[in-house]
């Protein structure tokens, strides 16, 4: 399960270079992602060969990450209104091309055929992504391959599809930032809004190992308790609490969940089990706060992305996650890459555990 976060998705790719350096032969045949996290995940369920090649490839996009690689900045949104209404206050052109380019669509609404082959070759089983229906408010779970166990209701629908670049662009189009991206005749966006249960794609899929990449630091209580900011807090705080409440702290929530809901199936006698089986759980999260590293990384940001970071007041609060996500510069993704091969180290032997004594071990990444 590989979660949002904008830039910070590229601690992912260190926590994925991490796991091939030491397991290459590792295979995820399910998997799952949204916001940023679904770029990875298409990257991972689209190209041809092991874990490692793949990676590497991956690790190459993200190294060379700019910010006007993913976006420009939508200067018609802050003029006043003029008869249409902004779409974002910023254009996401450059990472459609960016896309096209990386997945071989050139064609609006082309199918991505690397998914197609891998599902054919039985290299992956099944991928989903997330994203937001801005029409209806449903959150929307898009899944090539095998579908098992479709679980609707009101607030969320399940769509079989051969996934797009225009479905990885909208999971990942952050409301008010990005403009809504259109599938079918409905626009959408992220998928992390809404989204209250980002490991039940995984589970309604079939699996029964999940490892969760979550790019939110887990504050301890000292630090969760010292203020961040004096005096009336500045734009950039409130938009990074609203960041980690939206896009960040979910995971952990549904983890928390699903530990509880292991626990209580393991001590039911196995006739009242009813057909549930625990689930087996592993989560990779950064050591550090990403958002006070993105703080020593503003003075690389683009001149016009720094003003508009400054106006807000990144540089009056110690963590400026809203910042973190828009860091698309090169010596913060190499830092994030090189945090996740750190942290997998750090937790290798749990990391053998999990995965067991097997060569292959075969198992989701949500």
């Amino acid at each position: 399960m590989l979660t949002g976060g904008g830039a910070r998705a590229a601690y992912q790719v260190g926590l994925l270079k991490g796991l091939a350096r030491h397991f290459p032969d590792l295979r995820f045949q399910i998997i799952t992602g949204v916001s940023a996290g679904a770029i990875n995940a298409i990257f991972l369920a689209s190209r041809h060969g092991s874990l490692a090649e793949k990676v590497e490839q991956l690790a190459g996009f993200w190294r060379a990450l700019e910010c006007d690689h993913v976006f420009r900045p939508n200067f018609a949104a802050l003029i006043p209104f003029r008869g249409k209404h902004p779409h974002g206050l910023f254009n996401a052109a450059p990472l459609a091309a960016l896309l096209r380019r990386i997945f071989f669509c050139p064609i609006r609404n082309m199918p991505i055929d690397g998914i197609k082959r891998n599902l054919a070759e039985g290299d992956i089983s099944a991928v989903a992504l997330m994203t937001l229906d801005y029409t209806t408010g449903q959150s929307v779970r898009w899944v090539q391959g095998r579908v098992v166990d479709v679980f609707e209701g009101p607030n969320r629908r399940s769509a079989a599809t051969e996934l797009t670049v225009e479905h990885v662009l909208a999971s990942a189009a952050l409301p008010f930032v990005f403009p809504a991206v259109r599938i079918g005749d409905r626009y959408h966006g992220d998928g992390g809004i809404r989204l209250s249960a980002p490991l039940s794609a995984a589970v309604h899929l079939g699996a029964r190992r999940i490892l969760a990449m979550s790019t939110g630091y887990q504050r301890t209580p000292d630090e969760a308790s010292t203020p961040e900011v004096e005096g009336y807090p500045p734009a950039a705080q409130l938009l990074s609490q609203l960041v980690n409440a939206i896009f960040l702290d979910v995971i952990d929530e549904d983890v928390v969940r699903m530990e509880r809901l292991n626990e209580m199936i393991r001590k039911l006698p196995p006739e009242d089990h009813n057909g549930f089986k625990p689930i087996e759980l592993f989560v990779l999260r950064p050591s550090r706060d990403l958002g006070k590293l993105a703080g020593e990384y503003e003075k690389n940001l683009p001149r016009s992305m720094k003003i508009f970071t400054r106006a807000l007041g990144s540089r009056e609060t110690e963590s400026p996650a809203f910042m973190s996500l828009m860091m698309f510069e090169p010596n913060y993704t190499r830092a994030l890459i090189e945090l996740g091969e750190r942290d997998v180290e750090t937790r290798l032997d749990e990391l053998k555990a999990f995965l067991g004594l097997s060569l292959k071990p075969v198992l989701s990444v949500a």
